[in-house]
């Protein structure tokens, strides 16, 4: 691989001239869609003396619109993965991939979350039972810590799985499991690189939350391009000369790597 980080998310500007107005429509709609179809099960449990079938049924419905959010997340990344190939894009393609196997999302995306959240669990349990031993200040203080240590661990544990999503919509054959084998063998020897890269957006991260969010309309769309463009620089996949606005073009071979 002959790209730096950086050289990846300068074509991911060039890639985006032109183009911002279609991930943010999609990103706007992945965020939606999900908010507005929970908004009456939430109202169903905000009764405080709400009966236990109506928590099971919340519980349940909060499950399948998590999956559903995270399918019309990868359409999001489907998007990206077109405009890193110079093709034409609209808000519509993220609905791709409810008609391409989503089961695979589901299953994936299950096995994912599951995996993400074990480390966690620890945090849970101390949360509803704090330590009798500690005062209040003190318990709130452990269990932040724990919490935080589970989330690095689950941080880690996950970095080998990172990019099972930009591998279903790539490929409309690839099995469920099959995607976290390839991103395995994708994440060998990369994980400090993409470390490193998710580290760099920390600088946009904090202006985006300066700016009360609005920011985030154009941070979010260059995020999701430049670790676009990483996944295809793993997988060789700038084997064309693209043309983009401003008159950029990149080229890479299979032999370039």
């Amino acid at each position: 691989m002959d790209r730096s980080n950086g050289m990846l998310k300068g074509m991911a500007r060039q890639m985006l001239l032109g183009r911002y107005h279609v991930p943010m429509t999609a990103i706007i709609l992945a965020t939606l869609i999900p908010s507005v179809i929970l908004l009456p099960f939430d109202y169903l449990c905000s009764d405080r003396d709400k009966f236990a079938m109506q928590a099971v049924l919340y519980y349940l419905a909060y499950f399948i619109i998590t999956l559903i959010g995270l399918t019309l997340e990868s359409g999001v990344k489907r998007i990206h993965l077109m405009i890193a190939r110079g093709q034409s894009v609209r808000a519509s393609d993220m609905f791709w991939v409810f008609q391409n196997r989503p089961d695979r999302l589901f299953i994936g995306g299950f096995v994912f979350t599951l995996i993400s959240w074990i480390p966690r669990i620890p945090a849970f349990i101390l949360a509803l039972n704090p330590p009798e031993e500690l005062s209040g200040l003190q318990a709130w203080a452990f269990i932040q810590l724990t919490s935080s240590v589970g989330q690095i661990v689950a941080f880690l544990i996950t970095l080998p799985f990172y990019f099972i999503f930009w591998l279903y919509v790539d490929d409309p054959q690839m099995e469920a499991m099959a995607a976290f084998r390839s991103s395995m063998s994708l994440m060998r020897g990369a994980k400090w690189r993409l470390c490193m890269m998710e580290l760099g957006f920390l600088g946009w991260v904090l202006l985006g939350a300066l700016s009360f969010g609005i920011g985030f309309l154009w941070i979010l769309p260059y995020m999701n391009q430049s670790l676009t463009n990483f996944y295809m620089e793993q997988t060789h996949a700038f084997d064309v000369t693209v043309e983009f606005s401003g008159g950029a073009e990149f080229r890479n071979s299979e032999s370039a790597g």
